[in-house]
C-alpha cells in the first residue's frame, strides 16, 4: 500500500494543490494535524484535503481555532488562528472537532501511530531530530510512529519502530526544503519512504497575508531570504 504522509498544512492551498498527484497516486492519506493557521486560504485547504477522507489528527493550531489562543500566543500564531476563527465554515469547523489527539491502528498489517507533537503531548511537543525524547519512542511497539509540528522532515526507517517527520506542506522550516510543499510516501510491504518536495508560489500565498493584516513576521519564510547557512527556530 501507498501512504500519503503530509502535516502542517497551514491553511496553504497553493502549497497543498502542487502535491495532488501524491495524494492521488496514494491509497490512504494521513495528515498529522495543523490545517489551520498563519495563512489565509483556510476553507479552499481544508476542502481540497477532506477530498481524500484521510486518516486526520489535531494539531497545536488546529486546538487553538477550538479553543482559543494562548495567552503568549505569537503575533503570527494569533493571526492565522483568529483569521480562520472567523472565516471557517460551521461544517470545517465540526469536522475540526472530531479529529482525535493521537490516531492508533493497523494499515496493511502495520500497526501504526500517529500524533502531532509527541504521544505524551500531542499539542504541545515538539521532536526535533536531537530531541532527548526521541530516544523514548524506541519502547514503542507500533511498527510505524508518524509525527510533524517541528516543520522539518525527519524519516527514520533502520529499525522498528520507524519514524517518520514528513515536513511542513504550508511553511517549511529547514534549509533543503524552504519555501516548498513536503509529503512522504511510504511502502507500508517494503517500508520504503520516498521524501518529496515541491516548489509552489509562496509569494502569493504571503501576500494574500499582508492584504488580510499579517504583520511583517509572514516574510521570514520568504523563498527569497533562503541561504544554505539558513536556521528557523521558530515555534508553532
Amino acid at each position: 500500500m501507498r501512504l500519503a504522509l503530509i502535516s502542517d498544512l497551514h491553511a496553504n492551498a497553493a502549497a497543498l494543490s502542487t502535491l495532488i498527484d501524491v495524494l492521488d497516486s496514494a491509497d490512504r492519506v494521513v495528515c498529522l494535524g495543523d490545517v489551520v493557521g498563519y495563512y489565509c486560504q483556510v476553507n479552499e485547504t481544508i476542502d481540497l484535503l477532506r477530498q481524500y477522507d484521510p486518516i486526520c489528527i489535531l494539531g497545536n493550531h488546529d486546538y487553538f481555532l477550538l479553543h482559543g489562543c494562548r495567552d503568549d500566543a505569537s503575533d503570527s500564531v494569533r493571526f492565522g488562528v483568529e483569521f480562520a476563527q472567523r472565516l471557517i465554515t460551521s461544517q470545517h469547523r465540526a469536522w475540526l472537532s472530531s479529529l482525535p489527539h493521537v490516531w492508533g491502528g493497523e494499515i496493511d498489517r502495520r500497526s501504526c501511530l500517529f500524533f502531532h507533537g509527541s504521544p505524551w503531548q500531542p499539542i504541545d511537543h515538539y521532536l526535533y531530530a536531537d530531541s532527548p525524547l526521541l530516544s523514548d519512542l524506541d519502547l514503542f511497539e507500533q511498527d510505524l510512529l508518524a509525527f510533524g509540528q517541528t516543520h522539518r522532515p525527519m524519516i527514520r526507517l533502520e529499525k522498528r519502530p520507524a519514524l517518520i517527520n514528513p515536513g511542513s506542506v504550508g511553511q517549511s522550516r529547514n534549509s533543503q526544503s524552504y519555501g516548498k510543499a513536503c509529503a512522504v510516501i511510504l511502502d507500508t510491504e517494503t517500508m520504503v519512504a520516498q521524501s518529496i518536495m515541491r516548489e509552489y508560489d509562496m509569494q502569493s500565498v504571503v501576500e494574500q497575508a499582508l492584504e488580510h493584516g499579517a504583520g511583517e513576521w509572514v516574510r521570514k519564510f520568504l523563498p527569497e531570504e533562503r541561504t544554505d547557512s539558513l536556521s528557523i527556530t521558530a515555534k508553532g
